[in-house]
């Protein structure tokens, strides 16, 4: 099972025990996305003094796209805002410097990539295009966003390392792969394929650290692999 086919059986699960599904969509609170998406920023100083790991500036946010007007509407505006927020004669008024792009991966699923000067800068877009979405009336279909962070040492294995937020079960949990960034990026999301293999210790070193830092997974069995990774715009 891949991990866009669990992230629809936890997605089914909430709803079932919300007491409100009347529409489906309310299954994700912007604010609980909001606290826990900004407490990124201590954590990423704790990883980076105690695991030398940096962010790149990089994150990608998974939306499931569904064939209907009022989705394609959300989706402009987003495109709209980030267009606004990533041009470069506005971004002293906006406040912010960054970039973005769209990519439709291999399964139909949507990414919006964004890359900031820092790492303040792509939280605070991400966080707006989460609350978007959600204003929208498409919690539903927020599926997770991944920051990028990087050992520093060239492009070797594990040299890319990840944080996951998962929007289904409103935590973070890491990722870190036993292959070179660009071989991650050219497979399928979830496979058992022989040469996608996890790094379990460095992944249980990060929980370690920031652990209380920010709302994080303890259950290892829902720390599900995303080996397809849009982090490069188009």
């Amino acid at each position: 099972m891949g991990f866009f086919d669990r992230l629809r059986k936890i997605a089914a699960h909430k709803i079932s025990n919300s007491g409100d599904n009347s529409d489906g969509e309310s299954i994700s609170n912007s604010q609980t996305d909001y606290e826990a998406i900004s407490s990124l920023t201590s954590a990423c100083t704790k990883l980076e003094n105690t695991l030398g790991l940096k962010s790149t500036g990089r994150c990608s946010v998974c939306v499931k796209d569904v064939s209907i007007e009022s989705f394609e509407e959300m989706k402009q505006y987003v495109k709209n805002f980030l267009g606004i927020a990533s041009n470069k004669e506005k971004q002293a008024t906006s406040g912010l410097d960054i970039s973005f792009g769209t990519v439709i991966d291999d399964y139909g699923y949507l990414w919006f990539v964004l890359e900031g000067r820092t790492l303040q800068d792509i939280l605070v877009a991400l966080n707006a295009v989460g609350d978007t979405i959600h204003e929208k009336g498409f919690s539903k279909q927020l599926l997770a966003a991944v920051f990028e962070f990087t050992d520093g040492y060239g492009d070797t294995n594990n040299n890319y390392q990840y944080l996951i937020y998962n929007y289904k079960l409103d935590k973070f949990y890491p990722f870190v792969p036993k292959m070179p960034a660009e071989a991650i990026t050219a497979t399928s999301m979830g496979g058992a394929e022989n040469n996608k293999k996890r790094n379990h210790e460095q992944e249980l070193r990060i929980m370690e650290e920031i652990a209380d830092d920010i709302p994080f997974e303890k259950d290892l069995s829902l720390w599900y692999p995303i080996w397809n990774i849009p982090l490069k715009q188009k």
